[in-house]
């Protein structure tokens, strides 16, 4: 029974015999590197559509956390302010620590 060997689509190993009939990937990991890097390929491209057409200022923005460019629109609202989760939860985590330390400075004036 010698057919053909099927392989996984990131890393193009072959995939176990045992593997479901819809199987892909070879693992959890690959599943999430292509996830990753087909994410990364459509922010490229869409940086490149808005940089042909003419509109990067509008369509591509800095990430304020990382500096990273992203482009509006391409797996991004089209309002967002940061390039994802973790800039944002680190965004967050600042502001709330320079709150903090702004109550503590007023507060030893007030003393």
């Amino acid at each position: 029974m010698g057919g053909l060997v099927r392989r996984c689509e990131h890393c193009w190993e072959p995939l176990r015999v045992t593997a479901r009939s819809d199987a892909r990937f070879c693992s959890k990991a690959c599943k999430a590197a292509e996830r990753r890097w087909r994410r990364h390929n459509r922010e490229a491209v869409g940086i490149g559509i808005a940089f042909l057409w003419g509109v990067e200022d509008e369509l591509v923005v800095h990430c304020p956390v990382c500096g990273r460019r992203f482009a509006l629109g391409h797996g991004h609202r089209r309002d967002a302010v940061y390039c994802g989760h973790a800039c944002r939860q680190a965004a967050y985590r600042a502001r709330r620590q320079a709150e903090r330390v702004r109550e503590a400075v007023t507060r030893d004036r007030s003393l």
